[in-house]
Order: structure tokens, then C-alpha cells, then sequence
């Protein structure tokens, strides 16, 4: 797993995974080097507040197929609504 902060809001769903997908290509390098067949990039946002912090995180989950080519586990969850 791969966590970052970002400037980007959790509900701006569509740049944030762009973002994700920029960040796993980065990743996907350690990834394939250290063999693992999935990796987890969770983008957080900035906390906020003073004394009480608070941060909202998604996770976007990455699997290697068994054709060797990765994919975000999101986009299956996209193809099952439509």
C-alpha cells in the first residue's frame, strides 16, 4: 500500500482517479519487482482542524491478471452497474 496526500477532494471521483492511476505507474515498478499481484494507492486529503484533525481517504485497488497486465479493481465495480 502506497499512501499520499493530495490536493484534490474525495468526491471529485473522476480526478482522483487520474491521480491514482498517475501514482500507480510509479508504483507498479516496486510492484512487479517485489512480485505481488495487487497494490493498494489510498489518496488522503488534507486534514483539517486545530486540535481534532480529520482526513478523508479512498483507496483504489490495482490486480495483475493473469495475462500480466494490471487494472483498478474500480473499473470492475463501473462495468457491474452499467
Amino acid at each position: 500500500m502506497l499512501k499520499y496526500e493530495t490536493d484534490l477532494k474525495v468526491s471529485d471521483a473522476e480526478a482522483l482517479r487520474k491521480e491514482s492511476d498517475e501514482v500507480f505507474g510509479i508504483l507498479k515498478v516496486d510492484a512487479e519487482n517485489g512480485k505481488f499481484t495487487s497494490a493498494i494507492v489510498s489518496a488522503n486529503e488534507k486534514p483539517t482542524g486545530l486540535i481534532l484533525k480529520n482526513s478523508k481517504g479512498y483507496n483504489f485497488v490495482y490486480e495483475k491478471r493473469a495475462d500480466g497486465q494490471w487494472h483498478c479493481l474500480e473499473d470492475d465495480k463501473h462495468t457491474a452497474k452499467e
